[in-house]
């Protein structure tokens, strides 16, 4: 069974790229160390959020 779980990412027009992406990265390093794969990511149409889409296994007990 798995477990999924999503982080949006402000964007915006007049967020500087380095602050967005250094953003990401965090979060993408926490998740990871929590057991949580990067499963797929998507940016808004409007360019306003990043969706940062996990998955993890979950072990259930017989």
């Amino acid at each position: 069974m798995k477990e999924k779980a999503e982080r949006v990412v402000r964007v915006g027009l007049q967020k500087n790229p380095k602050i967005v992406f250094d953003e990401v990265e965090q979060i993408t390093a926490e998740m990871i160390r929590d057991g949580w794969k990067l499963s797929d990511s998507c940016l808004e149409e409007g360019l306003g959020n990043i969706h940062l889409l996990f998955e993890r296994e979950l072990i259930v007990g017989v």
